[in-house]
């Protein structure tokens, strides 16, 4: 259970968490539910999300679908199958990734492709479909999960930075369009976590707990958020 201290409410809100399925966006789609919001997942891997929407549900409503975020199509039957079943969008939290640890030379050109298509066309794209949902009802609130590596280079992360570079650009801009519309726009760039995809990158589960960073989501889409929009919460390790 989250801290007594945490006093967010988002009974009746509709939060979309994309890469739901473990790490941050399975420990933020429970966060979300325990304070009374109906939550939508989705995830690459059809038995983790069916095992994960099994976990859930025994918090509070869940929606969970397959969506490969490389996949347009995939994508928008997401978005149509949430409006449908919930009737609305409060949230949406871009925070499927995927990462590289390695020297540039040696990353093949199908690996650059899937991470630049995944952290960056994906979060535009699941963006993209939401949008027209977000404006037409006046109210909304978009979290793009970017990382510090979205504000200082790493070798060996070559294009897992420059994806979450973009994705602070993305953010930046987006907000600028936006203003005196009722949508919100925020990043979100925390340091090394202690997630499945760190210990893949490098080799060992080290960072914050993923908790810290769910909190701080739900921060940043409650109605005191701790950064004015289009800005960028760093979370220091």
């Amino acid at each position: 259970m989250w801290p007594k201290r945490e006093t967010h409410d988002f009974s009746g809100q509709v939060i979309m968490i994309t890469g739901g399925s473990r790490g941050i966006g399975f420990v933020t789609a429970q966060a979300f539910l325990e304070k009374g919001a109906r939550v939508a997942v989705c995830a690459k891997n059809p038995e983790r999300l069916a095992a994960v929407q099994r976990q859930l549900s025994q918090t509070g409503e869940v929606e969970a679908d397959v969506v490969d975020m490389r996949d347009l199509g995939q994508i928008q039957r997401f978005v149509e199958r949430v409006q449908k079943r919930f009737g609305h969008i409060d949230v949406l939290v871009n925070n499927a990734g995927l990462a590289y640890g390695g020297a540039f030379v040696d990353q093949s050109f199908d690996s650059i492709a899937d991470i630049i298509d995944v952290n960056v066309k994906g979060v535009l794209y699941m963006t993209r479909a939401v949008l027209p949902l977000l404006l037409k009802q006046q109210a909304g609130t978009i979290i793009n999960v970017s990382s510090g590596a979205g504000l200082t280079g790493f070798a060996e992360l070559v294009t897992y930075c420059a994806s979450k570079f973009g994705v602070v650009g993305f953010t930046e801009s987006l907000d600028q369009e936006l203003r005196g519309k009722g949508v919100r726009v925020f990043g979100i760039c925390p340091g090394r976590v202690a997630t499945d995809m760190q210990e893949e990158v490098s080799g060992q589960r080290i960072g914050m707990a993923p908790e810290k960073i769910a909190e701080n989501i739900l921060q940043l889409a409650g109605q005191h958020p701790p950064v004015g929009t289009g800005k960028c919460l760093t979370i220091a390790s």
